[in-house]
């Protein structure tokens, strides 16, 4: 509900064609995720909420608005904070905060996360996603977080500053927004809606470490923006690979009503613990 919140106030500001000036506290902070089937693994995550979130926070701002954000570190050890194209916060010390004004003059998808560590502080959680729109933009907008979970990883890299080899990495769990089907679909913010000829678009980053190709039914999307291959955009496809750290948006226009699933076209992906269709599945529901 928090994340719908933060989503219903940028829409207000939309509707009213002026920007805003948020004052947000974002908290780094280390906590326990449980996983689809019950399994508990170690991870961290950015958080606008005093208590721990499965997934840090996905933002939505309009092009203009004027963000006083402080950066609190929870944590038992320092980090960072860096939104790409924006800002770098620097290190950030435990039990410290760091607090900056950002003016946003530039509109698109931009991905923030710690560089301590890097990769594996973003892999566990500490990286996450901001739309900042322009004012005139009112589209329908979802939203997906792709990210992986080695239920193995997590503790030895937390616990012991475990730094695993890339080679080795065999992630057993799989999420959108923190979630796996087929509790993604009652995720109001990812879950496409919508009616016949009503056009949505859809914003996709990888946070995770794995490469994911993502199979549409029932409707072909074009590519509006894609920020590892530019040349991609105007192509119409169903299936759409997605790098680490990349993000895509695409847009459909549905043609006709129905419920048609969305998933990874890598169907290990498409699994938790191992359990075909908990993973990265979730359905795009159109009415008449």
């Amino acid at each position: 509900m928090r994340k719908i919140i933060l989503f219903s106030i940028i829409q207000i500001a939309t509707f009213t064609s002026f920007s805003s000036t948020l004052n947000l506290r974002l908290i780094i902070q280390s906590g326990t995720r449980t996983l689809i089937d019950g399994t508990q693994v170690l991870a961290k995550t950015f958080s606008t909420s005093p208590t721990f979130e499965d997934n840090s926070e996905i933002f939505i701002w309009n092009k203009g608005d004027d963000v006083n954000l402080k950066v609190v570190n929870l944590d038992s050890e320092q980090h960072s904070f860096t939104i790409d194209g924006y800002s770098s916060f620097g290190i950030i010390p435990v039990g410290d905060s760091v607090e900056h004004n950002i003016l946003l003059t530039n509109s698109g998808v931009f991905r923030y996360y710690d560089d301590v560590n890097s990769p594996f502080n973003q892999y566990i959680g500490l990286s996450g996603l901001i739309h900042i729109k322009e004012i005139s933009d009112n589209e329908n907008y979802f939203y997906w977080d792709l990210r992986e979970v080695d239920s193995v990883w997590n503790a030895e890299i937390i616990t012991n500053s475990f730094q695993p080899s890339l080679v080795d990495y065999e992630p057993d769990y799989f999420t959108v927004n923190g979630k796996s089907s087929p509790t993604i679909n009652s995720d109001v913010l990812a879950r496409p809606v919508g009616n016949v000829g009503q056009t949505f678009k859809v914003v996709i980053i990888n946070n995770g470490l794995s490469i994911h190709s993502l199979h549409f039914h029932g409707y072909h999307l074009s590519i509006i923006a894609d920020s590892k291959k530019a040349s991609n955009v105007g192509r119409l496809k169903d299936t759409f690979p997605i790098y680490p750290a990349e993000y895509l948006i695409l847009s459909c226009t549905p043609d006709k009503a129905g419920e048609y699933p969305v998933h990874d076209h890598n169907l290990a992906a498409v699994s938790s613990g191992q359990v075909y269709a908990t993973g990265m599945f979730l359905t795009l529901n159109i009415a008449p």
